[in-house]
């Protein structure tokens, strides 16, 4: 059945992205959109299935990308009003995603939604293609450790997709567990270091909250000897780069460390 979908951009250059609530996609990103009504243009089709999903409604309306079938039309199209508002009876979540923190195609649930963000990265420079999760991962914690060195400490993953990839350590609380507590409790099950978290560092809503704070013994923060194999301290100046980082929760942490220590650049592990 031809099916139109909306491709809205707000007034910070973000887009809108749903995560689908059901089918062999589901916690996967799409475009808003669905399939045509009886008597209906599929332009229509992609504004009303927009606004139905997320509560947004979007004008200036134009053709972006249209399938070699001509059974699927995206529309682009900026937002004109509403708010999010998510239809929980087909989507988990959605969200505005800035332009350096697209989806990647593994995190994408069909080829019109990977066609039309490679087109809109393509067209504004600064765009970057990230992984995210394929579950949501609202109630995470990790932790941002940081020895007296100024070093922060990372955990290279060892399994799946992400292998060898570079990542702060942390995952889901056990029950009656808090983040917080989840953050503790992973980061010395991956590293056999002690984490006295100070303050909370940065929350995503969509995926997690990281605290910041120091090894519990000062001797540890000095010695890479007493790390697990897979687990390393970075200094500021040898952060890794996007590429060689595991999530976009990683991205966006080590982006902001980075930032607050200006001598910091980034280059490759791979």
């Amino acid at each position: 059945m031809p099916a139109g979908f909306g491709f809205v951009v707000n007034d910070r250059d973000e887009i809108l992205l749903i995560q689908r609530g059901y089918g062999k996609n589901k916690g996967k990103w799409s475009l808003p959109g669905g399939n045509q009504d009886r008597g209906e243009s599929l332009r229509r089709t992609a504004i009303r299935e927009t606004r139905e999903e997320t509560g947004v409604s979007m004008g200036s309306v134009r053709l972006y990308y249209k399938g070699g079938n001509h059974r699927v039309e995206v529309w682009r199209g900026k937002r004109k009003g509403g708010h999010l508002k998510i239809q929980k009876s087909e989507c988990l979540d959605a969200k505005w995603f800035q332009k350096d923190m697209l989806p990647a195609d593994e995190n994408l649930a069909f080829g019109p939604d990977k066609i039309a963000l490679k087109n809109w990265a393509s067209e504004n420079p600064g765009s970057r293609r990230v992984h995210y999760p394929r579950s949501k991962m609202d109630r995470a914690g990790f932790a941002l450790v940081v020895n007296d060195e100024n070093e922060i400490l990372l955990v290279r993953r060892e399994h799946g997709r992400r292998k060898g990839k570079w990542s702060i350590p942390g995952g889901k609380p056990k029950s009656g567990e808090s983040r917080q507590d989840a953050a503790t409790r992973e980061t010395h099950k991956a590293t056999g270091i002690r984490f006295d978290s100070h303050r909370l560092y940065y929350e995503n809503r969509h995926q997690a909250k990281i605290w910041i704070g120091k090894p519990k013994r000062s001797r540890i923060s000095a010695s890479s000897s007493q790390l697990n194999d897979n687990a390393a301290w970075f200094p500021i100046d040898r952060l890794p780069g996007d590429d060689s980082l595991a999530f976009a929760i990683d991205v966006r942490t080590i982006e902001k460390w980075a930032n607050e220590n200006r001598a910091s650049r980034h280059p490759s592990y791979r």
